[in-house]
């Protein structure tokens, strides 16, 4: 049986809440029809924010968002399931220009948590046994990944989420995946995940194609005195494509003068993604993005691409292949450029 006790914010309170009730009670059944084997396992038990889809999430330049959202007033909501014995509640508060959901599903082997605004906020967390893995996003700062498996805490982030998956060995990576799948289905993280490393690891095979000394030169010029000459080196930088952004994400700007830190932050905005990620959005981005090759260079798992990485790593950073130098790039946690 499930049952719903919910306030709402609204004057058709009682109608929302009478329509909600029949909407979940059909959709259980529904559910429970389809995976008999499966009623009581937590997994069976669709969270609330999915079967209702007042949020759409999906991946759009690395980063995780919400571009269609229903419209609706403020409410809070729990949900009883006594075959399962768990509870649902949501929140959510809505004033003009701003949208705030939280989210929990409680069961007596897991606990789920979802948490977005539009201030670009965006966590999840499940916890089952005492351990936990959760991620969360906060406006521009990196997508930072946690874990707790068996005493054992892990940290992995990333400015986008696909560097964050490159850098986390395949267990840790399956078990943040599900529970995207689980809160977030309709992002497909899985699927791009694979077609884009497939992607990148037949790069692998080629020489790296940008010109660094080129990029440096009009780097420079964009602190030239003369506005012609600061405008045509924009120009020329903007003319290499979306590939530069992979450069420009992993640059060592504090050796920069102000002009030539917002003349480069104005470039990635323009080759900012306003769709969904794509395969081929996702790898023209990393193609030439050094720390993109650094976490492929330590796949233990794959040798192959592992040993490809590391030769379009060192020649991306200009450095020849087994040397110190090129050894280090391997030890340091963030490997940037620097273009002055």
């Amino acid at each position: 049986m499930v049952y719903a006790r919910g306030v709402v914010l609204s004057r058709n309170g009682i109608m929302f809440a009478a329509l909600l009730l029949g909407s979940v009670v059909g959709q259980q059944a529904v559910h429970s029809q389809a995976e008999p084997k499966l009623a009581n396992s937590p997994e069976s038990l669709t969270p609330f924010i999915v079967k209702s889809a007042w949020l759409k999430f999906g991946i759009y330049d690395g980063r995780i968002l919400a571009k269609d959202i229903r419209r609706t007033q403020s409410r809070s909501l729990t949900l009883y399931h006594d075959e399962h014995d768990a509870q649902e509640h949501l929140v959510v508060r809505t004033v003009p220009g701003q949208y705030r959901l939280k989210y929990a599903m409680i069961l007596p082997e897991q606990t789920l948590y979802l948490e977005y605004d539009l201030s670009g906020t965006f966590a999840i967390r499940c916890e089952q046994d005492g351990d936990f893995i959760q991620l969360r996003q906060t406006g521009n700062s990196p997508i930072r990944v946690k874990l707790q498996r068996a005493g054992e805490q892990l940290e992995y982030s990333g400015q986008r989420l696909w560097l964050v998956l490159m850098r986390m060995p395949m267990e840790d990576r399956q078990q943040l995946i599900r529970l995207m799948n689980r809160l977030c289905p309709r992002t497909h993280v899985s699927l791009l995940f694979e077609e884009s490393l497939a992607g990148l690891s037949r790069l692998s095979l080629t020489p790296v194609q940008v010109d660094l000394n080129k990029v440096r030169e009009l780097v420079a010029m964009l602190d030239e005195k003369s506005y012609s000459v600061r405008q045509h080196a924009d120009r020329q930088l903007r003319a290499f494509g979306r590939p530069l952004v992979g450069v420009l994400d992993n640059v060592d700007y504090s050796t920069l003068s102000t002009e030539q830190r917002t003349r480069l932050r104005l470039i990635t905005k323009v080759y900012q993604v306003t769709q969904r990620d794509s395969v081929e959005s996702i790898v023209a981005t990393l193609k030439w993005s050094p720390q993109c090759w650094q976490a492929l260079a330590k796949k233990a798992s794959d040798p192959l691409m592992a040993k490809n990485a590391n030769i379009r790593l060192a020649e991306l950073m200009e450095v020849e292949l087994q040397s110190p130098d090129s050894k280090a790039l391997l030890a340091n946690d963030e490997v940037l450029f620097r273009l002055r």
